[in-house]
């Protein structure tokens, strides 16, 4: 059975920006190569990687486990990839490790168990989309305060200039 290699979550959402459908209609970029997946995911040497078609399926189902968050779902559509992927835990020296019965699965298994892993520590309320114009990268947050609400401080900032531009706009028009 195949070993399902061990992610950490910021090489998941590196990967799920890069290779999920949503996120790069978002930003124009349908027609921008990939980049390579190997440093994106942390691959490890020796395991063969997924042809192109199933990373971006890989990714494109891992995706609603963040947009499901906001919503308190995030949970049921994991649920639904561990399901379909069938991850199985197995006793190893040096702690749990996970297997799949069919090799196609392994990078899904590792998306969702990394996932698994993150839920279960920080809850579902960590993970999401960003709310910027534009913009449909995925998160996690780790901050103390927990209400994170964009992928990064450019969106944030983009965000910010544009509320104040129509702020400004609506006091000139008044």
């Amino acid at each position: 059975m195949p070993v399902v290699p061990a992610f950490d979550v910021s090489h998941v959402v590196a990967f799920v920006n890069e290779y999920a459908d949503p996120p790069r209609e978002a930003a124009g970029e349908q027609e921008t190569p990939y980049p390579d997946p190997a440093p994106l995911l942390d691959w490890p040497d020796g395991l063969p990687l997924p042809a192109g078609g199933d990373l971006v399926k890989a990714a494109n189902a891992v995706f609603p486990v963040f947009a499901a968050a906001r919503d308190g779902r995030a949970l049921d559509e994991l649920n639904a990839l561990l399901r379909a992927v069938r991850p199985l835990p197995v006793a190893a020296p040096g702690g749990l490790r996970w297997t799949v019965g069919d090799p196609a699965d392994v990078l899904p298994a590792a998306l969702a168990t990394c996932l698994l892993a993150w839920l279960m520590t920080h809850g579902q309320a960590r993970l999401g989309i960003c709310q910027a114009a534009r913009c449909a990268d995925v998160f996690t947050d780790s901050s103390p305060a927990g209400q994170r609400r964009f992928c990064s401080a450019t969106c944030l900032n983009r965000h910010k200039v544009a509320a104040y531009r129509r702020r400004a706009s609506a006091r000139k028009g008044r």
